[in-house]
C-alpha cells in the first residue's frame, strides 16, 4: 500500500468485499470498492508510512490500529485509523473503520 500498488486487490480482498465507514460515502463494494478505498487513502496520505501499532485477532476478524503518516503538498499529513476486518480465508471480505486526519495522541 505505501508504495501506491493496488495492482494486487485481488489477492487482498474478496471479490465481494464491503467497507462499512459511517463517516464516507460513495464506496463501490467488490474489488472496485476495494481500490476506491486504496486510491482514496493515497490522496489522502501520499507516500504514506504506513505502521501497525496494535492488532488483535478473534475467530475470522482482526482489529487494527493504523498510523498513515506522509506529506501533501509539501506539509505533514497523518492519519490514525481503527479498522476491524473479517477475512475469508486469506483475504478481507469486510472493513469496518473509523479514520481521523490526526496523529494518535502520545503516552
Amino acid at each position: 500500500m505505501a508504495a501506491g500498488d493496488i495492482g494486487h486487490v485481488a489477492e487482498w480482498f474478496t471479490e465481494d468485499f464491503k467497507l462499512h465507514d459511517p463517516s464516507i460515502g460513495g464506496f463501490r463494494s467488490g474489488h472496485d470498492g476495494a481500490r476506491d478505498m486504496l486510491r482514496s487513502l493515497a490522496e489522502h496520505v501520499p507516500c504514506a508510512r504506513i505502521d501497525v501499532l496494535d492488532m488483535v485477532e478473534e475467530g475470522d476478524k482482526v482489529a487494527v490500529r493504523w498510523l498513515f503518516a506522509g506529506n501533501k503538498d509539501g506539509s505533514p499529513v497523518c492519519l490514525s485509523a481503527v479498522a476491524i476486518y473479517r477475512f475469508d480465508g486469506d483475504r478481507i471480505a469486510e472493513d469496518w473503520g473509523i479514520a481521523a486526519k490526526a496523529e494518535w495522541p502520545m503516552r
